[in-house]
């Protein structure tokens, strides 16, 4: 029981013993376990990994736990964000367990270098920049009005003049940012 939670995709075969009015050799049957536990180990480090973010609702069903309904909102909200650059972005999907965000987490993978759909501080509009899930509406308001104020951004830093700006804010919303 406790090989199929640590690896419930890997396949255990029955190992069927011939009677025998022989007394077990227990060390052949601890060797042959050992034998056995080394090749659930390789398999269990075969199991190929989900990318995240071409992950199709089908794909992220495989993964215990995960409904359509969960599926297909892991998806929408990666849509939203452009993709998912943490795997500490899976906290975020509304309805999400902690478990379930475990098994998420060992169950895909986001492939390095891995560069989100960007939005362009110069030339998103309000709607779209509210459209991502890090820029609520004040904030949006506050880049327009900087926009029309000072004219184009010229760095990715210039966001820290902002009013309601937030460092965290920042680093969470710096990789999907472009001039």
């Amino acid at each position: 029981m406790l090989l199929l939670i640590i690896a419930p995709n890997v396949y255990i075969y029955k190992l069927y013993y011939k009677c025998s009015s022989k007394p077990l050799d227990h060390n052949a049957n601890i060797a042959l376990l050992e034998k056995n536990l080394t090749l659930l180990q390789e398999n269990a480090r075969r199991v190929t990994l989900i990318d995240i973010n071409t992950a199709t609702a089908a794909q992220l069903q495989t993964i215990a736990g995960i409904t359509q309904q969960l599926a297909c909102r892991i998806l929408r909200y990666r849509d939203k964000l452009g993709g998912f650059v943490s795997s500490q972005q899976y906290k975020e999907v509304y309805g999400l367990s902690h478990l379930l965000q475990v098994r998420l987490i060992q169950c895909t993978t986001i492939h390095a270098p891995y560069s989100p759909k960007k939005l362009s501080l110069n030339q998103a509009t309000f709607k779209a920049l509210v459209a991502h899930p890090y820029i609520a509406a004040p904030m949006a308001k506050a880049i327009i009005d900087y926009r029309k104020k000072q004219g184009t951004f010229t760095t990715l830093r210039a966001i820290q003049r902002l009013p309601g700006y937030d460092a965290d804010w920042e680093n969470k919303i710096r990789p999907y940012l472009t001039l």
